[in-house]
């Protein structure tokens, strides 16, 4: 090789090692402001965490002490709102869900709880001693929990730990070895949160709620997997060996599963309900929505009397709710528990879906009181904004799945708006406030 050409090889050998040494340095630098700012990101997290749950100690000790209506919903819009912030953080952390789950759950729970007994109080009922023993508990856990942050925040500040490196250390846990910060610091204050004591009240986040019982299916007998194969048949009108069994799920409503040819049906293993079914659809719009709703009621023979009350209509397929309907004296009260869902397609009425499981948990034969309250004494609940159109009783569930008995007031708001309004029909309190959404696709309360 030429002298010239050597020299021109090393030049550019050499150039190459300058810009790969260069772009290496860029990559580094790059890395290590996003690890700085992932860091910052993490440390105003725990700060905000951290934050959250001292203020709700200070907030849970003051509602044990609240003797009116108006300071406990204060309070208890003061818990929501640390809570929702508290939860919000946490969830930036690089904590296992593992661990966060019970903490997670205790964060909701804190304002779930104050505000069912602010719809209490409101009621005028007294608060009992275990409602106000339930913020002491609270309470308690609330300070643990604020313990242990503060204790991994002195840690981290002491011991100079990243929080950075920790999520690369949990993300590696088969080769780091156990963690000396984080994950351990947040581990003993988690599994003091598995033990928590049960909370029962009215509200989504009691512990009542993953235990209940589907009512429908009490004192029902039990079926064995070739007896719910034989009810699966029946509904699908189909020989029992071309099912498939697929097999068991359903948690508090314990069911068998089988398919057949696109189709996938559920039946519960107590009473042998169909609880469930579904299959594959696509296809034209050939029938009026009146025809669709007659073939929807055929999915419904042998339970009791149902009305119809929302339907939504998407992809050529028409879903519409049922409710069962009781009697209170001489008049009749709509059920909204006790709710099936039946969608069929519209080419030619085919059923393609069928959710049974709110009238499987809730259906029961209920013993109603008359109501304490007139309808025109009810109706003095109402906003003067509305203006009434119909009203009729109905039966309603609560936050925590419980059921209350309402006077339902369809009314006209401002612009013709369609306005649900539920006075409860023993303490004139108003439950709840829908606004009808009505278009093209059906009419849905949201």
């Amino acid at each position: 090789m030429k002298r010239r050409a050597k020299i021109r090889f090393t030049t550019f050998a050499l150039s190459l090692l300058l810009v790969g040494a260069g772009l290496l340095a860029d990559a580094r630098l790059a890395l290590a402001h996003s690890s700085t700012r992932l860091e910052y990101s993490y440390r105003r997290a725990l700060g905000d965490l951290t934050d959250g749950v001292g203020g709700m100690c200070r907030t849970l000790e003051k509602a044990q002490y609240a003797s009116t209506p108006v300071m406990q919903s204060a309070l208890s819009a003061q818990l929501l709102e640390q809570s929702g912030s508290a939860k919000s953080a946490m969830a930036t952390l690089p904590f296992s869900q593992e661990k966060t789950e019970a903490i997670s759950r205790f964060l909701s729970q804190a304002g779930d709880y104050a505000l069912s007994l602010t719809r209490r109080s409101f009621s005028s009922q007294p608060l009992a001693q275990e409602d106000l023993e339930g913020f002491s508990t609270l309470a308690q856990y609330a300070e643990k929990l604020y313990g242990s942050l503060t204790a991994i925040q002195a840690r981290l500040t002491a011991e100079g730990g990243s929080l950075y490196q920790m999520e690369t250390l949990l993300n590696r846990l088969d080769s780091a070895g156990p963690l000396s910060l984080l994950d351990d610091g947040f581990d003993n204050v988690a599994k003091e949160f598995a033990s928590i004591p049960a909370l029962l009240y009215d509200g989504p986040f009691s512990d009542h709620i993953p235990q209940r019982q589907p009512l429908h299916l009490q004192n029902k007998p039990a079926l064995t997997q070739e007896q719910a194969a034989q009810k699966a048949a029946a509904f699908l009108q189909c020989d029992p060996s071309s099912l498939t069994f697929t097999g068991e799920g359903g948690a508090q409503l314990p069911v068998f599963q089988f398919s057949r040819d696109g189709q996938q049906i559920h039946i519960t293993r107590q009473g042998g309900q169909p609880a469930y079914y579904k299959k594959e659809h696509r296809g034209s719009e050939n029938l009026t929505q009146e025809e669709a709703l007659t073939a929807a009621r055929s999915a419904l023979k042998g339970l009791p009397p149902m009305e119809e009350s929302y339907y939504v209509k998407n992809d050529g397929v028409l879903t519409i709710n049922f409710h069962t309907t009781t009697a209170i004296g001489q008049q009749e009260a709509l059920c909204y528990p006790d709710l099936i869902k039946v969608s069929v397609e519209l080419e030619q009425g085919g059923l393609v879906e069928y959710d049974a499981a709110g009238y499987l948990m809730n259906h029961h034969q209920r013993a109603l009181a008359a109501p304490a309250l007139t309808q025109r004494q009810a109706e003095e609940s109402l906003s003067p904004l509305l203006t009434l159109q119909s009203a009729r009783l109905a039966v309603i569930p609560t936050p925590g799945l419980e059921e209350v008995l309402c006077w339902e007031f369809s009314c006209k708001g401002k612009g013709g708006r369609q306005v649900l309004s539920y006075i409860n029909a023993e303490t004139g309190l108003e439950e709840q406030l829908y606004l009808l959404q009505e278009d093209a696709h059906g009419v849905l309360a949201v």
